[in-house]
């Protein structure tokens, strides 16, 4: 193998190579200035803040103090009970939704909802697999299932069927209206 090639390379000069490291030295000098000039900037605020605390400190009384521990306390619950209204929309019309269209010979043990993906996990039982059918048909001719998996169905030991189904929803179950609120406003 030849390496006088590569030596060569290394006696040579090229000018845009220079340029090149001269401009990527300048941009880390930068990056290294700017880091100490946020660092500086941040360490100037913190301080700002705590002179400020205190300030306040000073001037609250001491049933101001507990007054403020009650507001936070009351707006972290008021934080937790929005994520609940958030998704009890959701899970309320799927749930008005799935008792109105699953057969009454099936018996269903469990529901998960995934609001995010529009989705329910529906596992439940049943006599036959004709049942089972007629529901599936049911669920697939319905306007609010955009899509319908059967996971899987066994024989259980009693002689009945369980499954799990898979539903996706289509966005406008968030405006789903039962048939018997239907009725009442024509």
């Amino acid at each position: 193998m030849d390496f006088r090639s590569i030596f060569q390379l290394r006696d040579k000069k090229f000018w845009w190579m220079d340029i090149i490291f001269y401009f990527v030295i300048s941009m880390l000098i930068a990056v290294v200035f700017c880091y100490l000039i946020f660092i500086i900037k941040n360490n100037i605020q913190r301080n700002q803040i705590k002179e400020e605390e205190a300030k306040i400190a000073e001037v609250a009384s001491e049933q101001q103090k507990v007054d403020e521990e009650e507001v936070i306390l009351y707006k972290k619950k008021i934080g937790d009970f929005t994520g609940l209204l958030e998704n009890h929309e959701f899970s309320s019309h799927a749930f008005v939704f799935m008792e109105q269209h699953t057969r009454p010979d099936l018996w269903i043990k469990n529901i998960n909802i995934d609001k995010n993906n529009r989705k329910l996990l529906v596992a439940g039982e049943t006599d036959n697999m004709e049942a089972l059918s007629r529901q599936v048909a049911i669920f697939e001719k319905n306007e609010y299932v955009e899509k319908i998996d059967v996971l899987n169905s066994t024989l259980s030991d009693s002689a009945r069927i369980n499954f799990n189904l898979s539903l996706i929803l289509k966005p406008e179950i968030f405006s789903y209206v039962p048939e018997s609120q239907e009725e009442l406003s024509e």
